[in-house]
């Protein structure tokens, strides 16, 4: 009964911020106001900490803008992908880069895959990286087959040359690292120690020095972000519990590395989530900056249910600030603010382009093998 009624406040809570951010008129960039009076910290994830909004102390380090779950394919999509990208490419002078979080499409199909890609090169920006999701590899009794179409289609919107589902790459000199998975599970991950290696070895050479290092992946962690609650019947909300405790074990060894998925379409979230849930979409886990974006184009569950929004991430030397985004009505929504401190970071001495650096020698996964 209690789970019921929390459900209950948590659905009007996000209703009514719906309503009012459709309501509100749009704010160019150029022209915004900050009016943002206090921000959900992360440290540890402590669920009732907030602080009143500073400025940051330390350089700016690099900006992203993230999203994820653009469901191309799935009704009305389209038009909330392509409108964002729109906002986004815009906004392309502010930003040294685009992650897009995995489930690009709806059902994997190359019709999809095509026009998904299509939209994603209306962004005009440069350093746009994407990473591949369940729906990618096919649905159904399709489930899997369609990870070679992802992947093509993928390495000719990058220039990379692999069948892995993962792989590296640079931003300004800053390491990126996109899991993907390697099984044929319609919602579930798979992932190889061989891959888990690969990753080792990135993330130690990109965090030399104190540098921030990126990991995208489309599933989060289990026990993160609230997903036994979003995922509470259908196995697959997150890795699975050995694989979560050996990236954990192997992404706490260094200061400064963020976490990027998608998967849940839990939403931005905010005080309410925080408070009935004890959840949110930024969290810290052992030192470990995990950011869940939400959804852009089929929609968003137990906090904010919009679609087309996503975040804006800076990375500052002494912290990182992630801003609630509506990329497709171009609105800053300041009641979904989040802050995670950094430890000295620094900046990268150099810049790299896209492809910097790639898996070891192209070799088929091994569901191709089997098949």
């Amino acid at each position: 009964m209690k789970k019921t009624v929390a459900a209950l406040l948590a659905f009007l809570f996000a209703l009514f911020m719906v309503v009012s951010v459709s309501a509100a008129d749009p704010q160019p960039v150029t022209q915004r106001i900050r009016s943002i009076p206090n921000v959900m910290l992360a440290d540890e994830f402590r669920a009732a900490d907030t602080a009143a909004y500073t400025e940051a102390q330390g350089e700016k380090l690099i900006t992203l803008d993230l999203v994820s779950d653009t469901h191309i394919g799935a009704k009305n999509a389209y038009g909330y992908v392509s409108r964002s990208i729109a906002t986004i490419d815009a906004e392309k002078d502010e930003i040294d880069g685009v992650i897009v979080s995995g489930d690009l499409t709806q059902s994997g199909l190359e019709s999809e895959m095509t026009e998904v890609y299509s939209i994603l090169r209306s962004y005009t920006g440069g350093n746009l990286i994407t990473a591949n999701g369940n729906h990618d590899y096919g649905r159904g009794t399709q489930a899997g087959e369609m990870r070679p179409v992802a992947i093509q289609h993928r390495n000719a919107f990058l220039g990379l040359d692999t069948r892995k589902d993962y792989y590296s790459t640079e931003i300004n000199g800053y390491k990126f690292v996109v899991m993907g998975s390697e099984g044929n599970s319609p919602n579930s991950a798979s992932i190889s120690d061989e891959q888990l290696s690969f990753v080792e070895a990135e993330v130690q050479e990109g965090a030399q020095g104190g540098k921030p290092v990126f990991v995208i992946c489309h599933w989060p962690m289990r026990n993160t972000h609230g997903e036994r609650i979003s995922w509470p019947i259908i196995p697959g909300g997150a890795l699975d519990s050995s694989t979560t405790k050996k990236l954990q074990n192997i992404l706490s060894r260094y200061d400064n590395v963020f976490y990027i998925s998608g998967h849940l379409h839990a939403g931005l979230n905010g005080r309410l989530t925080r408070l009935l849930f004890g959840a949110c979409c930024v969290e810290q886990h052992n030192g470990i900056s995990c950011i869940n974006v939400p959804s852009l184009g089929k929609g968003n569950h137990l906090g904010l249910p919009a679609k087309g929004t996503g975040m804006r991430l800076t990375v500052y030397s002494d912290k990182a600030v992630i801003e609630g985004r509506s990329f497709y009505n171009d609105q800053w929504l300041d009641n979904y603010v989040y802050e995670v401190s950094l430890k000295d970071a620094q900046p990268a001495a150099g810049a790299g382009d896209l492809p910097e650096a790639l898996p070891p020698e192209p070799a088929p996964l091994r569901d191709e093998k089997a098949a």
